[in-house]
């Protein structure tokens, strides 16, 4: 088997794995004594017994509960290249971390420059990643979106984004369009890819153990911009199928962004984003998170409500079929002293899940849903803090409540984000997709793709030609100051809808119902 080309030498890997139990006892002792003197010995005392019988405390994963569940299959990857990457441990399975984009060297074969292809529009919209902050731009940008701007003698400088999605069967199209509107943005992309999809079922790895796929994650890697540290980790679940439901394994392969981030020097007062591959924020909005007064990301957070989210237009299967009237509510984006191996857990203790103590969903007043009654009576109480609420694991950041949305403040409230949702490239792959993912269809191999559910039955009306009343007239048409920058370039727009045309002449002409359909229509 060939290797993926970022495994090294695994020498600093062992002295890695065994470091955070040194730092994390010492890291105990030192807090003791320090909480002994300076809180009194009844609160030292508690907090003590807090950290030391809180079962669901997120420890580092060497050190957590190691509930491990069997598979009749070999899961464990241990004897193959993939246990010479670092690797941490969960009582649900492990994470294996490769040497990200800065740190691989890509074969001048396999050497590419996105930007080659881009019109002068793009180049234009693109070229912004100057260090020279030009203010009275800045100013107007955030007003923009009803944020103030730095009261500051001095400067300001743009904060550090750090951005965390699951990578699976998203198609090269899709990627394309999401990371030429991140371009040069971000400081760190970690992209988490498994062998087993949201329903447990079985699936190749895209981007490991193949000289193919040593070029595919080439190719990844330099999509997002040199100045980007782009990273495609590997998870490996220990759980068996039918024991868990589907959303309860995505928020379990997110765990593993908060150590890439924290792998890759995130601080308190960084940046994240979390969100799918196929959503991304506008350049324009990225750009005034990184510098406009944002009350969300003063220091010095609660971390009870701290989430922005996205007025996201959604975009179906084509960049001409548009949803009228209707707004995603993705990515997700949080200040890092909020974010769980980042911020501070003296001040923002655990709280409890429903799977291990540690795991899973925030249980029903510990936070789930914003209620954080029993956490505040239970954990806050005993410990003598008020006002401090627990950090967020990457999946908590996507899917808890605790935010505000943010739409420009326009007349047409013009999107912060834009969803390519379903953008595949055949019909097998989008069955696969609703058979296998987070909301699985029943009998996705045998429906025409316009019975699968709405949002496919509005892409093949509008493939067909026809437009609902839920449907944009057409991409140009659609109101508002911000349009994907990817699909600015008519030859794009173009090439996708003309895709997506042959996928749905494709697929109706293999269903028998769609023909028996059209004998009746005609007489």
């Amino acid at each position: 088997m060939i290797m993926a080309p970022f495994i090294k030498s695994n020498r600093r890997h062992r002295r890695w794995q065994s470091s955070p139990q040194l730092m994390l006892m010492l890291g105990i002792i030192v807090a003791a004594i320090v909480l002994y003197f300076n809180i009194g010995n009844d609160t030292s005392r508690i907090l003590d017994n807090h950290l030391k019988n809180l079962h669901h405390l997120h420890l580092p994963p060497q050190l957590s509960q190691r509930v491990i569940i069997k598979r009749d299959d070999d899961w464990d990857p241990s004897s193959s290249e993939m246990d010479q990457l670092k690797h941490i441990s969960f009582p649900h399975g492990k994470f294996f971390f490769g040497l990200d984009s800065h740190e691989m060297n890509i074969p001048e074969s396999d050497v590419s420059d996105p930007s080659t292809s881009w019109t002068s529009l793009q180049r234009e919209l693109l070229d912004d990643d100057s260090d020279e902050i030009k203010l009275e731009e800045e100013k107007s940008r955030c007003a923009s979106y009803d944020f103030g701007f730095p009261n500051s003698t001095t400067t300001p400088r743009r904060r550090r984004l750090f951005y965390g999605a699951m990578i699976s069967d998203d198609s090269t199209e899709v990627i394309r369009a999401t990371s030429m509107e991140q371009y040069n943005i971000f400081h760190t992309v970690s992209l988490i890819e498994s062998n087993i999809t949201h329903n447990l079922t079985p699936k190749k790895w895209r981007f490991f153990g193949s000289e193919s796929a040593s070029k595919k994650l080439s190719w990844l890697y330099q999509t997002f911009g040199p100045k980007t540290k782009v990273s495609l980790d590997y998870y490996v679940t220990s759980l068996e199928k039918d024991h868990y439901d589907a959303m309860l394994v995505e928020g379990m392969q997110r765990e593993g962004h908060s150590y890439r981030w924290k792998f890759n020097g995130m601080r308190p007062d960084d940046i994240v984003i979390v969100g799918d591959l196929d959503e991304t924020y506008s350049r324009d909005f990225l750009r005034a998170l990184q510098i406009c007064d944002v009350p969300q990301f003063r220091p010095g957070q609660d971390c009870k409500s701290p989430k922005l989210l996205g007025s996201t237009l959604v975009f179906e299967s084509s960049p001409k079929c548009v949803w009228k009237g209707r707004r995603w509510y993705h990515p997700d984006v949080i200040l890092g002293e909020c974010v769980d191996q980042i911020g501070d857990t003296k001040v923002h203790p655990p709280t409890k899940h429903r799977v291990w103590g540690s795991h899973g969903e925030r249980v029903d007043g510990y936070g789930h849903a914003g209620n954080y009654s029993q956490y505040e009576a239970d954990i806050l109480g005993p410990l003598n803090l008020t006002g401090k609420y627990p950090l967020w694991f990457p999946s908590e950041i996507r899917v808890e409540s605790g935010g505000v949305m943010v739409s420009r403040k326009d007349k047409w409230n013009s999107p912060t984000g834009y969803h390519f949702h379903n953008f595949f490239e055949s019909a097998e792959e989008v069955r696969f997709k609703y058979l296998t993912y987070g909301h699985p269809t029943k009998g996705a191999l045998e429906k025409p793709l316009r019975d699968l559910n709405g949002d496919l039955l509005l892409a093949v009306t509008c493939a067909e030609g026809n437009r609902t009343e839920n449907q944009e007239r057409s991409f140009d048409s659609t109101p508002g100051n911000a349009k994907p920058i990817y699909y600015l370039n008519e030859e794009a727009r173009h090439a996708r809808h003309s895709l997506w045309q042959d996928i749905v002449k494709q697929d109706k002409a293999k269903n028998s119902k769609y023909a028996k359909q059209d004998k009746a229509k005609n007489g």
